[in-house]
């Protein structure tokens, strides 16, 4: 469970570090962030997420608006350096159904034996 210590930050929106954990057994791994439940739907949303995405691994992030019932692939709209470590990558989707209102994300990593992507930091908006 996530929880956070800053006042008006989320941390199913807002989090750090993430790692895929136990790659030496199993190189394939998802985290999937909790339900943030709004009162009107959501067309679409953004993601504003520091990753490090090595050579010969992969990250690929989904966007739901029904709780997770089904998961939307994002597209990644822009990339920017912010050291020799991170890349912040800004994630687009536009729901096929504007009227869900249980938001969720989902990152699937895929790494190898000797090296695996991670997420640094996460945010998002929601329209």
């Amino acid at each position: 469970m996530f929880s956070g210590t800053e006042a008006n930050d989320s941390p199913a929106l807002n989090f750090k570090d993430v790692n895929l954990i136990g790659y030496l057994n199993n190189t394939t791994g998802a985290y999937i962030t909790r339900e943030n439940e709004l009162t009107q739907g959501v067309e679409s949303t953004k993601v504003y997420s520091q990753m490090n995405i090595p050579s010969g691994t992969s990250l690929n992030w989904f966007a739901s608006n029904d709780g997770g019932a089904t998961w939307e692939p994002m597209s990644i709209a822009t990339t920017r350096e912010i050291d020799q470590e991170w890349t912040e990558y800004t994630l687009t989707r536009t729901f096929a159904d504007p009227s869900g209102t249980k938001v969720r994300y989902k990152a699937e990593m895929t790494g190898n034996n000797l090296v695996y992507p991670r997420i640094h930091t996460l945010g998002a908006t929601l329209s």
